[in-house]
């Protein structure tokens, strides 16, 4: 506190001053306690900014999981469609193969049944097998009523890639009858190409027949 001589002024702060000193105090006091409570609020408090932020997070991350449970079901359909069509192909070559393999087997049959036939022409023509034995006759005018063509066999039943001479079991049949049949395993019509053998052989000799009266009435007729 400074005072001058002779001066009754007194310069003494009025917040220092004995009449006004206690209530500056209180209210400096107040002050602080009031902030302090404000402060202490204010922590307390809702963190608006913080609360707004995580809930973006969390909506944000609720879509993404929903995106990806989406894509997840899509994809598993998508991954089921492709095991149904990739069995379904599947199936498709199993049967494909099933049915080649069924028509080779019958080809075989056939072949197989050919063979044996043929077999047995060459093989088995002892006179003791045989019965009701008869001579040919008119074999030019049966192999003239026949048909013989060319042709190709189809991939599954012979070899497709000549031509061949023969005949049509169908039409064959209605020449000779009883050298056609009909083989069980595939149910085709065949034929049994050792008659024609027979018919050839006396064709020719009916042929050389008529070829030596001609060449003997050619030499009658100049004597």
């Amino acid at each position: 506190m400074t005072r001058f001589a002779g001066s009754a002024v007194d310069f003494t702060p009025a917040s220092l001053s004995a009449a006004g000193g206690g209530s500056n105090y209180s209210a400096a006091a107040d002050n602080v306690s009031l902030n302090d409570t404000y402060a202490a609020q204010r922590e307390k408090a809702p963190k608006y900014d913080v609360l707004a932020q995580q809930g973006i997070a969390n909506r944000s991350n609720e879509r993404q999981a929903s995106m990806q449970a989406s894509a997840d079901v899509m994809g598993q359909g998508i991954a089921a469609v492709g095991q149904t069509k990739s069995a379904a192909l599947q199936a498709e070559g199993q049967i494909a193969a099933a049915k080649a393999q069924a028509e080779g087997q019958k080809s075989s049959a056939m072949m197989g049944g050919i063979a044996s036939i043929a077999g047995s022409l060459i093989g088995l023509s002892d006179e003791s097998t045989k019965t009701a034995i008869t001579p040919i006759d008119s074999a030019l005018a049966k192999l003239r009523e026949l048909k013989p063509v060319t042709f190709y066999y189809k991939s599954e039943y012979g070899d497709h890639t000549r031509m061949h001479h023969g005949f049509v079991a169908q039409e064959f049949s209605t020449v000779l009858p009883d050298a056609t049949y009909t083989d069980e395993a595939t149910g085709k019509m065949c034929i049994d190409t050792g008659d024609v053998i027979g018919l050839l052989v006396r064709a020719n000799q009916e042929l050389e027949g008529r070829l030596t009266r001609l060449e003997a009435k050619s030499v009658l007729q100049t004597v």
